[in-house]
Protein backbone atom coordinates (compact mmCIF):
# COMPACT_ATOMS: atom_id res chain seq x y z
CA UNK A 1 0.00 0.00 0.00
CA UNK A 2 1.39 3.39 -0.97
CA UNK A 3 2.24 5.61 1.97
CA UNK A 4 -0.02 8.61 2.25
CA UNK A 5 1.78 11.87 1.45
CA UNK A 6 2.17 14.14 4.44
CA UNK A 7 0.74 17.65 4.09
CA UNK A 8 3.21 20.52 4.21
CA UNK A 9 3.01 22.88 7.17
CA UNK A 10 5.10 25.91 8.17
CA UNK A 11 5.71 26.90 11.79
CA UNK A 12 6.96 30.43 12.51
CA UNK A 13 9.38 30.73 15.42
CA UNK A 14 10.00 27.92 17.83
CA UNK A 15 10.37 28.95 21.46
CA UNK A 16 12.86 27.18 23.72
CA UNK A 17 13.69 23.50 23.32
CA UNK A 18 12.56 22.55 26.84
CA UNK A 19 9.14 24.13 26.30
CA UNK A 20 8.42 23.31 22.64
CA UNK A 21 10.34 20.30 21.39
CA UNK A 22 7.36 18.06 22.10
CA UNK A 23 5.38 20.21 19.63
CA UNK A 24 7.83 19.57 16.81
CA UNK A 25 7.90 15.88 17.70
CA UNK A 26 4.11 15.72 17.52
CA UNK A 27 3.92 17.50 14.17
CA UNK A 28 6.72 15.59 12.44
CA UNK A 29 4.79 12.32 12.72
CA UNK A 30 1.96 13.51 10.45
CA UNK A 31 3.23 16.56 8.56
CA UNK A 32 6.17 17.75 6.49
CA UNK A 33 7.23 20.45 8.91
CA UNK A 34 8.91 23.59 7.61
CA UNK A 35 10.04 26.41 9.85
CA UNK A 36 10.61 30.14 9.55
CA UNK A 37 13.24 30.97 12.14
CA UNK A 38 15.25 33.99 13.22
CA UNK A 39 18.47 31.92 13.44
CA UNK A 40 19.87 28.68 12.07
CA UNK A 41 18.08 25.65 13.58
CA UNK A 42 19.90 23.51 16.13
CA UNK A 43 17.71 21.14 18.14
CA UNK A 44 14.82 21.80 15.71
CA UNK A 45 16.67 20.41 12.68
CA UNK A 46 15.76 16.68 13.05
CA UNK A 47 12.06 17.55 12.83
CA UNK A 48 12.25 19.82 9.77
CA UNK A 49 11.79 19.09 6.10
CA UNK A 50 12.93 22.62 5.21
CA UNK A 51 13.51 25.99 6.83
CA UNK A 52 14.28 29.62 6.11
CA UNK A 53 16.06 32.14 8.33
CA UNK A 54 14.40 35.55 8.10
CA UNK A 55 13.39 38.49 10.24
CA UNK A 56 10.42 36.93 12.05
CA UNK A 57 8.96 40.34 12.81
CA UNK A 58 8.60 41.01 9.05
CA UNK A 59 5.28 39.64 7.71
CA UNK A 60 6.36 39.93 4.08
CA UNK A 61 9.53 37.95 4.74
CA UNK A 62 7.46 35.28 6.51
CA UNK A 63 4.96 35.13 3.64
CA UNK A 64 7.73 34.81 1.07
CA UNK A 65 9.37 32.00 3.06
CA UNK A 66 6.07 30.12 3.39
CA UNK A 67 5.45 30.39 -0.36
CA UNK A 68 8.99 29.31 -1.16
CA UNK A 69 8.75 26.16 1.01
CA UNK A 70 5.25 25.07 -0.07
CA UNK A 71 5.40 22.36 -2.76
CA UNK A 72 4.16 23.35 -6.20
CA UNK A 73 0.43 22.76 -6.34
CA UNK A 74 0.35 22.08 -2.61
CA UNK A 75 -1.73 23.79 0.03
CA UNK A 76 0.12 26.43 2.04
CA UNK A 77 -0.38 26.49 5.81
CA UNK A 78 1.22 28.59 8.53
CA UNK A 79 0.81 29.08 12.28
CA UNK A 80 2.83 29.83 15.40
CA UNK A 81 2.74 29.16 19.11
CA UNK A 82 5.33 31.90 19.76
CA UNK A 83 3.85 35.04 21.34
CA UNK A 84 6.72 37.15 20.04
CA UNK A 85 5.88 36.53 16.37
CA UNK A 86 2.11 36.05 16.62
CA UNK A 87 1.10 39.37 15.07
CA UNK A 88 3.64 39.09 12.26
CA UNK A 89 2.45 35.56 11.48
CA UNK A 90 -1.17 36.70 11.40
CA UNK A 91 -0.23 39.44 8.92
CA UNK A 92 1.65 36.95 6.75
CA UNK A 93 -1.31 34.55 6.76
CA UNK A 94 -3.63 37.43 5.86
CA UNK A 95 -1.36 38.41 2.95
CA UNK A 96 -1.41 34.80 1.71
CA UNK A 97 -5.14 34.34 2.27
CA UNK A 98 -4.63 31.45 4.68
CA UNK A 99 -6.79 30.31 7.63
CA UNK A 100 -5.56 32.07 10.76
CA UNK A 101 -6.83 34.30 13.53
CA UNK A 102 -7.14 37.75 11.97
CA UNK A 103 -4.61 40.50 12.60
CA UNK A 104 -7.32 42.58 14.26
CA UNK A 105 -8.30 39.75 16.61
CA UNK A 106 -4.69 38.98 17.54
CA UNK A 107 -4.15 42.66 18.32
CA UNK A 108 -7.25 42.77 20.51
CA UNK A 109 -6.07 39.74 22.47
CA UNK A 110 -2.52 41.04 22.88
CA UNK A 111 -3.77 44.41 24.16
CA UNK A 112 -5.20 43.83 27.65
CA UNK A 113 -6.83 47.27 27.65
CA UNK A 114 -8.59 46.54 24.35
CA UNK A 115 -9.77 43.17 25.70
CA UNK A 116 -11.19 44.76 28.84
CA UNK A 117 -12.85 47.58 26.90
CA UNK A 118 -14.51 45.30 24.35
CA UNK A 119 -15.72 42.87 27.03
CA UNK A 120 -17.32 45.75 28.93
CA UNK A 121 -18.92 47.19 25.78
CA UNK A 122 -20.42 43.76 25.07
CA UNK A 123 -22.02 43.72 28.51
CA UNK A 124 -19.91 40.79 29.71
CA UNK A 125 -18.97 40.60 33.41
CA UNK A 126 -15.61 42.30 33.90
CA UNK A 127 -13.60 43.87 36.70
CA UNK A 128 -13.42 47.62 36.93
CA UNK A 129 -10.28 48.89 35.23
CA UNK A 130 -8.46 52.02 34.11
CA UNK A 131 -5.49 52.64 31.86
CA UNK A 132 -3.05 54.97 33.65
CA UNK A 133 0.08 56.82 32.62
CA UNK A 134 1.38 58.06 35.97
CA UNK A 135 1.62 56.85 39.53
CA UNK A 136 -0.83 59.59 40.56
CA UNK A 137 -3.42 58.35 38.05
CA UNK A 138 -2.89 54.78 39.26
CA UNK A 139 -3.31 55.81 42.90
CA UNK A 140 -6.53 57.66 42.05
CA UNK A 141 -7.96 54.62 40.26
CA UNK A 142 -7.01 52.30 43.12
CA UNK A 143 -8.65 54.57 45.68
CA UNK A 144 -11.84 54.60 43.60
CA UNK A 145 -11.96 50.81 43.12
CA UNK A 146 -10.90 49.97 46.67
CA UNK A 147 -7.97 47.82 47.75
CA UNK A 148 -6.59 45.40 46.83
CA UNK A 149 -6.09 46.08 43.13
CA UNK A 150 -3.97 44.45 40.44
CA UNK A 151 -1.54 46.41 38.28
CA UNK A 152 -0.11 45.15 35.02
CA UNK A 153 1.59 46.28 31.82
CA UNK A 154 -0.76 46.66 28.88
CA UNK A 155 0.82 44.25 26.39
CA UNK A 156 3.39 41.96 28.02
CA UNK A 157 3.08 38.22 28.73
CA UNK A 158 3.88 35.56 31.33
CA UNK A 159 2.55 37.63 34.27
CA UNK A 160 5.65 39.84 33.98
CA UNK A 161 5.23 43.12 35.84
CA UNK A 162 1.88 42.03 37.34
CA UNK A 163 1.38 42.73 41.04
CA UNK A 164 -1.37 42.74 43.66
CA UNK A 165 -1.20 45.88 45.81
CA UNK A 166 -2.80 46.74 49.13
CA UNK A 167 -2.20 50.47 49.64
CA UNK A 168 -1.13 53.69 47.95
CA UNK A 169 2.60 53.33 48.60
CA UNK A 170 2.47 49.86 47.03
CA UNK A 171 0.58 51.30 44.04
CA UNK A 172 3.40 53.73 43.37
CA UNK A 173 6.04 51.02 43.66
CA UNK A 174 3.98 48.69 41.46
CA UNK A 175 3.55 51.41 38.83
CA UNK A 176 7.33 51.78 38.57
CA UNK A 177 7.71 48.00 38.42
CA UNK A 178 5.13 47.57 35.65
CA UNK A 179 6.38 50.60 33.70
CA UNK A 180 9.92 49.23 33.75
CA UNK A 181 8.96 45.65 32.87
CA UNK A 182 10.03 44.23 29.52
CA UNK A 183 9.83 40.94 27.69
CA UNK A 184 11.91 40.43 24.55
CA UNK A 185 10.34 42.34 21.62
CA UNK A 186 6.85 42.78 23.06
CA UNK A 187 5.65 46.40 23.22
CA UNK A 188 6.09 48.38 26.43
CA UNK A 189 5.42 51.95 27.51
CA UNK A 190 1.75 51.95 26.49
CA UNK A 191 0.30 52.59 29.91
CA UNK A 192 -0.37 50.54 33.04
CA UNK A 193 -3.70 48.90 33.80
CA UNK A 194 -5.17 49.20 37.27
CA UNK A 195 -7.85 46.57 37.83
CA UNK A 196 -10.23 45.55 40.57
CA UNK A 197 -8.78 42.45 42.27
CA UNK A 198 -10.63 39.25 41.44
CA UNK A 199 -10.57 36.71 44.26
CA UNK A 200 -10.97 32.98 43.74
CA UNK A 201 -9.11 30.15 42.00
CA UNK A 202 -7.65 30.76 38.55
CA UNK A 203 -8.06 28.29 35.71
CA UNK A 204 -7.15 28.20 32.05
CA UNK A 205 -9.41 26.88 29.30
CA UNK A 206 -7.90 25.81 25.99
CA UNK A 207 -10.24 25.74 23.01
CA UNK A 208 -10.26 24.74 19.36
CA UNK A 209 -11.88 27.34 17.12
CA UNK A 210 -12.79 26.71 13.49
CA UNK A 211 -14.83 29.13 11.40
CA UNK A 212 -16.20 30.73 14.56
CA UNK A 213 -17.22 27.49 16.30
CA UNK A 214 -15.60 27.29 19.74
CA UNK A 215 -15.00 23.88 21.31
CA UNK A 216 -13.54 23.94 24.83
CA UNK A 217 -11.10 21.05 25.19
CA UNK A 218 -9.70 21.12 28.70
CA UNK A 219 -9.49 23.08 31.91
CA UNK A 220 -6.21 23.50 33.79
CA UNK A 221 -5.89 24.50 37.40
CA UNK A 222 -3.21 27.14 37.62
CA UNK A 223 -0.69 27.10 40.45
CA UNK A 224 0.47 30.62 41.34
CA UNK A 225 3.31 31.57 43.68
CA UNK A 226 5.56 34.36 44.94
CA UNK A 227 2.81 36.73 46.17
CA UNK A 228 2.13 39.60 45.67
CA UNK A 229 3.31 38.67 42.17
CA UNK A 230 1.52 36.14 39.97
CA UNK A 231 4.30 33.75 38.99
CA UNK A 232 2.87 30.63 37.35
CA UNK A 233 4.58 27.75 39.14
CA UNK A 234 2.56 24.84 37.74
CA UNK A 235 -0.59 23.58 36.01
CA UNK A 236 -2.88 20.55 36.43
CA UNK A 237 -5.13 19.01 33.76
CA UNK A 238 -7.50 16.10 34.44
CA UNK A 239 -9.16 13.69 32.05
CA UNK A 240 -12.54 15.28 32.72
CA UNK A 241 -11.58 17.94 30.18
CA UNK A 242 -14.10 20.62 29.30
CA UNK A 243 -16.91 18.31 30.51
CA UNK A 244 -15.98 19.35 34.04
CA UNK A 245 -16.52 23.06 33.32
CA UNK A 246 -19.58 24.85 34.70
CA UNK A 247 -21.87 26.08 31.87
CA UNK A 248 -21.29 29.70 32.85
CA UNK A 249 -17.53 29.31 32.27
CA UNK A 250 -18.12 27.79 28.82
CA UNK A 251 -20.54 30.61 28.01
CA UNK A 252 -18.00 33.25 29.10
CA UNK A 253 -15.20 31.71 27.03
CA UNK A 254 -17.43 31.42 23.96
CA UNK A 255 -18.63 35.02 24.39
CA UNK A 256 -15.05 36.27 24.71
CA UNK A 257 -14.14 34.62 21.40
CA UNK A 258 -17.13 36.24 19.68
CA UNK A 259 -16.46 39.63 21.23
CA UNK A 260 -12.78 39.66 20.24
CA UNK A 261 -13.65 38.01 16.89
CA UNK A 262 -11.27 35.09 17.34
CA UNK A 263 -12.60 32.59 14.80
CA UNK A 264 -9.66 30.33 13.87
CA UNK A 265 -6.95 28.58 15.88
CA UNK A 266 -6.25 26.98 19.23
CA UNK A 267 -6.66 29.48 22.07
CA UNK A 268 -5.73 29.79 25.73
CA UNK A 269 -8.17 31.64 28.02
CA UNK A 270 -7.41 32.52 31.63
CA UNK A 271 -10.40 32.79 33.97
CA UNK A 272 -10.96 33.63 37.64
CA UNK A 273 -13.76 31.79 39.43
CA UNK A 274 -15.04 34.53 41.73
CA UNK A 275 -17.91 34.36 44.20
CA UNK A 276 -19.91 36.45 41.71
CA UNK A 277 -19.21 34.14 38.78
CA UNK A 278 -16.39 33.61 36.29
CA UNK A 279 -14.38 36.56 35.00
CA UNK A 280 -12.03 36.55 32.01
CA UNK A 281 -8.45 37.54 32.77
CA UNK A 282 -7.26 37.31 29.16
CA UNK A 283 -7.69 35.37 25.93
CA UNK A 284 -4.54 34.34 24.07
CA UNK A 285 -4.92 33.64 20.35
CA UNK A 286 -2.37 30.81 20.41
CA UNK A 287 -1.52 27.52 22.05
CA UNK A 288 -0.90 27.69 25.78
CA UNK A 289 2.67 27.78 27.04
CA UNK A 290 4.31 26.19 30.07
CA UNK A 291 3.91 22.65 28.62
CA UNK A 292 0.14 22.90 29.01
CA UNK A 293 -0.65 21.26 25.63
CA UNK A 294 1.70 18.41 26.60
CA UNK A 295 0.00 17.68 29.92
CA UNK A 296 -3.37 18.10 28.22
CA UNK A 297 -2.47 15.33 25.77
CA UNK A 298 -1.27 13.14 28.63
CA UNK A 299 -4.50 13.64 30.59
CA UNK A 300 -7.15 13.86 27.86
CA UNK A 301 -5.53 12.10 24.90
CA UNK A 302 -6.24 15.14 22.69
CA UNK A 303 -3.31 16.67 20.81
CA UNK A 304 -3.85 20.43 20.64
CA UNK A 305 -0.68 20.94 18.57
CA UNK A 306 -2.06 18.71 15.82
CA UNK A 307 -5.41 20.48 16.12
CA UNK A 308 -3.68 23.81 15.46
CA UNK A 309 -1.97 22.28 12.41
CA UNK A 310 -5.26 21.00 11.01
CA UNK A 311 -6.85 24.43 11.38
CA UNK A 312 -3.89 26.02 9.58
CA UNK A 313 -4.56 23.57 6.73
CA UNK A 314 -8.17 24.71 6.57
CA UNK A 315 -9.59 21.55 8.13
CA UNK A 316 -11.79 21.28 11.19
CA UNK A 317 -9.85 19.02 13.58
CA UNK A 318 -11.26 15.84 15.02
CA UNK A 319 -10.82 15.90 18.77
CA UNK A 320 -10.54 12.17 19.23
CA UNK A 321 -8.82 11.08 22.41
CA UNK A 322 -5.96 8.66 21.79
CA UNK A 323 -4.80 6.50 24.67
CA UNK A 324 -7.06 8.28 27.12
CA UNK A 325 -7.56 6.61 30.47
CA UNK A 326 -10.51 7.46 32.72
CA UNK A 327 -9.59 9.19 35.95
CA UNK A 328 -6.24 10.42 34.71
CA UNK A 329 -4.44 13.61 35.74
CA UNK A 330 -1.25 15.25 34.48
CA UNK A 331 0.52 18.07 36.29
CA UNK A 332 3.60 20.15 35.57
CA UNK A 333 5.55 21.74 38.40
CA UNK A 334 8.37 24.21 37.91
CA UNK A 335 11.28 24.14 40.32
CA UNK A 336 12.67 27.47 41.53
CA UNK A 337 15.81 28.29 43.50
CA UNK A 338 15.35 29.42 47.11
CA UNK A 339 17.26 32.67 46.46
CA UNK A 340 18.88 34.67 43.67
CA UNK A 341 21.68 32.57 42.28
CA UNK A 342 24.09 31.54 39.56
CA UNK A 343 23.49 27.97 38.42
CA UNK A 344 26.45 25.60 38.42
CA UNK A 345 24.45 22.49 37.52
CA UNK A 346 20.99 20.95 37.80
CA UNK A 347 20.90 17.15 38.06
CA UNK A 348 17.62 15.29 37.48
CA UNK A 349 19.18 11.82 37.49
CA UNK A 350 17.47 10.86 40.74
CA UNK A 351 14.10 11.99 39.37
CA UNK A 352 14.03 10.23 36.01
CA UNK A 353 12.54 6.78 36.37
CA UNK A 354 10.46 7.55 39.45
CA UNK A 355 7.05 5.94 39.28
CA UNK A 356 4.56 8.48 37.94
CA UNK A 357 7.15 10.89 36.50
CA UNK A 358 6.37 11.28 32.79
CA UNK A 359 8.71 14.08 31.72
CA UNK A 360 11.57 16.14 33.14
CA UNK A 361 13.78 18.84 31.72
CA UNK A 362 16.44 21.22 32.98
CA UNK A 363 15.52 24.85 32.32
CA UNK A 364 18.67 26.61 33.56
CA UNK A 365 21.98 25.50 32.03
CA UNK A 366 25.28 26.11 33.86
CA UNK A 367 26.12 29.78 34.16
CA UNK A 368 22.50 30.99 34.18
CA UNK A 369 21.72 33.80 36.63
CA UNK A 370 18.28 33.43 38.21
CA UNK A 371 16.66 36.32 40.08
CA UNK A 372 13.43 35.64 41.92
CA UNK A 373 10.26 37.64 41.11
CA UNK A 374 9.90 40.40 40.29
CA UNK A 375 13.53 40.86 39.30
CA UNK A 376 13.74 38.23 36.57
CA UNK A 377 11.07 36.75 34.27
CA UNK A 378 10.34 33.08 34.94
CA UNK A 379 13.49 32.10 36.93
CA UNK A 380 13.12 28.32 36.82
CA UNK A 381 15.60 25.53 37.43
CA UNK A 382 13.62 22.60 36.00
CA UNK A 383 10.22 21.29 34.95
CA UNK A 384 8.73 18.07 36.33
CA UNK A 385 5.62 16.37 34.93
CA UNK A 386 3.66 13.67 36.74
CA UNK A 387 0.83 11.49 35.44
CA UNK A 388 -1.32 9.66 37.97
CA UNK A 389 -4.88 8.75 38.87
CA UNK A 390 -5.89 12.10 40.35
CA UNK A 391 -4.67 15.43 41.73
CA UNK A 392 -3.64 14.04 45.11
CA UNK A 393 -1.55 11.38 43.42
CA UNK A 394 0.24 13.84 41.09
CA UNK A 395 0.97 16.03 44.12
CA UNK A 396 2.60 13.11 45.94
CA UNK A 397 4.69 12.20 42.91
CA UNK A 398 5.84 15.78 42.37
CA UNK A 399 6.63 16.35 46.06
CA UNK A 400 8.93 13.32 45.98
CA UNK A 401 10.42 14.27 42.62
CA UNK A 402 11.18 17.83 43.71
CA UNK A 403 12.99 16.55 46.79
CA UNK A 404 15.30 14.55 44.52
CA UNK A 405 16.30 17.48 42.27
CA UNK A 406 19.95 18.27 42.90
CA UNK A 407 20.68 21.94 42.22
CA UNK A 408 24.25 23.20 42.58
CA UNK A 409 23.83 26.98 42.85
CA UNK A 410 25.82 29.92 44.16
CA UNK A 411 23.95 32.79 45.88
CA UNK A 412 24.06 36.22 44.30
CA UNK A 413 24.55 39.22 46.56
CA UNK A 414 23.04 42.37 45.05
Amino acid sequence: MAQREKPSLTVVGSGGQAYREYSFQSLSADYEVNAVLSAEPTWQRPYLADYRVVDCTDPRAIAAAVTDMTPAGGRAAVFTWDELVLEATARAAEELGLPHTSVAAVTRCRDKYATRSLMREAGLPSPRFRLTFSADEAASAAAEFGYPVVMKPRSLAGSIGVMKVEDESAVRAAFDLAAGAAYATLPAGEGILVEEFLDGPEISVDSVVFDGEVRCVHVAQKRVGFPPYFEEVGHLVTSGGADSLPPEVVALVESAHRTLEVDFGVTHAEVRLTADGPRLIELNARLGGDLIPLISRMATGIDLVSAAAEIALGRSPELAAEGREPGRAAEVRFVYPPYDCTVRNVDLGNVDGLDGVAYTTVLAPPGTELLLPPKNPIPRLAALVAVAADEDATTRVLDLAEEKVVADIDPLER
